[in-house]
């Protein structure tokens, strides 16, 4: 577990915050939050991303069931908004061309088998 953690750890770019959760099976995982900002030393002071952050960790925390129907309803309208989309013809029976901008910024990378 450490060799894992010191591989992510040094896999991080700097000027991030980082949320990374890991599944540990099909109804659990584990959350990892790290902060590669350079130290601030004013006090008074404190990036929107690092409030943001601390934010979003507690609600994992304290307020999972509402995300989880959050991520649901989300999930729900994205494929039926895709769905509709799909079915969308002009007069002669032809799919209509659009562009379909995701308002997420979530991309699915699958780096193949584990080495």
């Amino acid at each position: 577990m450490t060799d894992e953690r010191d591989y992510e750890i040094s896999s991080l770019l700097p000027d991030r915050w980082y949320i990374i959760m890991k599944r540990d099976d099909e109804e659990t995982f584990r959350l990892s939050a790290y902060d590669t900002t350079p130290l601030d030393t004013d006090e008074e002071f404190m990036d929107s991303g690092f409030v943001a952050q601390q934010g979003i960790v507690e609600m994992l925390e304290n307020d999972f069931d509402r995300i989880i129907q959050a991520g649901l309803a989300r999930i729900s309208f994205q494929e039926m908004k895709e769905t509709l989309l799909r079915e969308l013809e002009d007069e002669d029976g032809e799919p209509l061309e659009r562009i379909i901008e995701r308002d997420n910024n979530i991309v699915k990378v699958d780096f193949g088998t584990k080495q």
